[in-house]
């Protein structure tokens, strides 16, 4: 049966280099999607790995909207009642400092980031102010500034400046100096045109009261300068202190034996696959958090922003796979079903001296699988020199298309749409062929002709060699 396999392929020159042509593009496409697939997945393990996850607990205020639009009908001195405790609803549905202290014990986080706002006034320098500055920057699309947030002291206490979102997204960036620590005791860092309206420089200190008229004197860190200018929201009379330097601001209530109010918590976790038995533990630390109205949220837009053109390649080149496996089993079907009507003669002369029918469909298929192995050890060197560049091509068309949806017609990055996070997008993967890659080459391609010849060995088992003789007499 190989035998006569052999030389059925060796006689048919013309045709079995065709063939053979097909089988060797469709191995090569099949084992670059493979191989491309494969590096997509190493490439978003590397991703995932190498950055940490984000975890924030925080105040779910749907919770707190939906309790007081259940009091629509309230009348309105329940209603002003409401409104006064307020404050008291969303103190008690806040994250607090005990809750970040148990669970940054947890064997997932490799870091946490918590934040607050205390009350203070300056005492020996002026603020910032916008009055002489032109109407634009007065202005918001237009019209009149909607708040001005430069009338007051803001002060926002972190406690590793580092950490902080604008710094790591590089909307503040520091002009000079450096960021504290959580060690760094009554360090601050200021704006640009706080310090200028000042002539103030690190180094140099600045003194504010606290809402009990106690100086604090503190020393300039850094000066920081904002790359939002001219927004709405943007306050250039806002410092930063870290948690510890805070806490001397606060009132003995407010301090409550260091079990302080944060605005939020955010945890850093060691991978993004822990996220959700985080979560699950963490709510068996903290059995009351549905109760307080806290909730944790996943933030993993950072990996996807990181991963989104590769992530697309991966699904791409797997739809690429199966269109390519679809296409090789309808032409080699044909191919063998064509073959067939040529060899009708060969098949009767065959089933009329007693072969098997079982052996002649195996020597169909014998010789196909003998040039598709010839094929598939070729698509091993082709694939290595066409992968990376169908890599290459894929990922740049998507993130053509990606940056087509996001910014839109006439639109730049420079208008005003940004990243939420400044990481850099993967915009190549390093493509190699593997064992592995080969092995599922190897599986695949097999498997695609022993479905392509069920149709033709279907058609051999029914023949009847009496009848195929007498048709060629």
């Amino acid at each position: 049966m190989l035998r006569r396999a052999y030389l059925s392929v060796i006689r048919r020159k013309t045709k079995t280099t065709i063939l053979f042509l097909f089988l060797l593009i469709i191995s090569t496409l099949v084992l670059s999607t493979i191989s491309i697939k494969n590096a997509t997945k190493k490439s978003m393990e590397v991703a995932r790995k190498s950055l940490a996850t984000e975890v924030t607990l925080s105040m779910d205020m749907s919770k707190l909207r939906d309790s007081f639009k259940n009091e629509d009908n309230a009348s309105m001195s329940d209603k002003k009642e409401m409104m006064e405790n307020m404050h008291d609803k969303m103190s008690n549905n806040s994250p607090k400092m005990s809750d970040v202290n148990k669970l940054k014990k947890s064997k997932y986080v490799v870091d946490v980031k918590y934040s607050f706002s205390v009350n203070a006034s300056e005492e020996d320098f002026e603020l910032y102010s916008t009055d002489s500055d032109d109407n634009n920057e007065n202005s918001f699309m237009g019209g009149p500034m909607p708040m001005n947030r430069n009338n007051s002291l803001e002060v926002e206490a972190i406690n590793t400046f580092k950490l902080l979102d604008e710094y790591q997204n590089k909307t503040i960036t520091l002009e000079s100096g450096e960021a504290f620590d959580e060690d760094d005791k009554d360090a601050v860092i200021i704006s640009y045109e706080l310090a200028t309206t000042n002539d103030l420089k690190v180094g140099d200190t600045i003194t504010v009261k606290d809402t009990s008229d106690k100086s604090h004197k503190l020393t300039i860190k850094g000066i920081y300068q904002n790359s939002e200018t001219k927004g709405f929201n943007t306050s250039y009379n806002k410092i930063y202190i870290n948690a510890s330097t805070a806490e001397s601001f606060m009132t003995e209530d407010e301090y409550n034996d260091g079990n302080y109010i944060l605005k939020s918590a955010v945890f850093y976790l060691d991978d993004p696959e822990n996220s959700n038995k985080f979560i699950s533990e963490s709510k068996n630390i903290i059995t009351d958090l549905e109760d307080r109205n806290l909730t944790l949220d996943i933030d993993t837009r950072t990996y996807e922003q990181m991963t989104s053109s590769i992530q697309n390649v991966a699904k791409l080149s797997t739809v690429i796979l199966v269109i390519v496996i679809i296409a090789a089993i309808v032409v080699i079907s044909l191919i063998t079903i064509n073959s067939l009507k040529d060899r009708n003669y060969e098949l009767g002369v065959l089933l009329g001296l007693g072969e098997k029918k079982i052996k002649i469909v195996s020597q169909f298929i014998a010789e196909i699988a003998l040039l598709a192995t010839i094929s598939f050890v070729c698509a091993i060197f082709s694939s290595k020199l066409i992968s990376q560049k169908l890599a290459d091509t894929i990922i740049t068309s998507q993130q053509q298309t990606e940056e087509k949806m996001v910014m839109g017609p006439g639109m730049d990055r420079g208008n005003g749409i940004k990243a939420m996070t400044n990481v850099n997008e993967i915009k190549n993967v390093d493509v190699n062929v593997s064992t592995k890659d080969i092995g599922y080459l190897f599986i695949v391609g097999y498997g695609i002709i022993i479905i392509s010849n069920i149709v033709p060995s279907v058609k051999i088992i029914n023949s009847d060699p009496k009848d195929i003789l007498s048709r060629k007499e």
